[in-house]
């Protein structure tokens, strides 16, 4: 589900003492609200995890002394509410599972990590070849969605990744027809499109492995960091952003555009 605090009506919080209320409302239907008790430490630690963006955060400083002052109150109110507004505003902070967390603990309450780990597992013990080298941590921004750099144990210095992803609430196709079309990424052969190893699905989940590049994808390439790094820190603030000169331009857009269309022509 997209970023779902990004909607007219922002979070509002209330204040009661030692603890901010937060009413968050999903998209422009007033019903659909609840409410979130958080402390002033709650959102310093939300605001240490999302640092690693390099974004400067307006959250409002600690105070040790004064702090249940009325006209201090009023003001950390304010200001809070600014910060909850900044971050569900921001179009990646507001997609990332530390904020859906921070604001609908019920809806976000699943180890996405813990339970690719098992599926994982479960598929190497039924393909013992492959061997994780190191998860690859928070690469991507998808909730529902892990990676993992691996290795074939008969070819050990070749690394491949593996994305696992759960299915979640859009899944529409039945078991054996996703399977089967699952099955056929593997024969699909581009000379601009890294190869699909293998891939295979269950009923709760899908499981894809392909080669790795360590130079990182195009979007890494711009924006001029590495590969392993997490999804905030390459792409909230990056200080490096260099445009593509005009012929890779050229090429890579006449690239796209042929995979588009020999896609088109395997369909057919």
């Amino acid at each position: 589900m997209r970023s779902l605090y990004k909607s007219i009506v922002p979070p509002l919080l209330l204040f009661f003492p030692l603890e901010y209320i937060i009413r968050v409302q999903r998209g422009v239907v007033t019903e659909n609200s609840w409410q979130v008790i958080r402390r002033y430490s709650d959102f310093d630690m939300l605001n240490n995890s999302l640092m690693i963006s390099g974004l400067s955060l307006p959250l409002p400083p600690k105070k040790l002394i004064g702090n249940m002052d009325r006209e201090f109150i009023a003001e950390r109110q304010k200001g809070l509410q600014n910060y909850l507004n900044f971050i569900t505003q921001h179009h990646i902070l507001s997609s990332c599972e530390l904020v859906k967390k921070f604001l609908d603990t019920n809806n976000y309450s699943i180890n996405y990590t813990e339970i690719a780990l098992q599926q994982v597992s479960m598929f190497f013990r039924s393909d013992p070849k492959w061997e994780v080298v190191e998860p690859l941590k928070d690469i991507g921004w998808r909730i529902r969605k892990r990676y993992f750099l691996i290795k074939n144990k008969e070819q050990s210095k070749e690394r491949q990744v593996l994305s696992w992803v759960g299915f979640g609430p859009d899944k529409f196709l039945s078991d054996k027809d996703l399977l089967s079309t699952m099955k056929l990424l593997p024969s699909l052969s581009c000379p601009f499109i890294y190869p699909v190893t293998f891939a295979t699905t269950n009923e709760s989940s899908a499981l894809i492995i392909r080669m790795f590049n360590d130079k990182g994808t195009l979007r890494d390439h711009i924006c001029k960091v590495k590969p392993k790094e997490p999804f905030m820190k390459k792409y909230c603030n990056p200080k490096k952003i260099q445009g593509l000169e005009l012929q890779q331009i050229r090429t890579y857009g006449r690239q796209i555009l042929e995979v588009s269309d020999g896609t088109q022509s395997h369909q057919h």
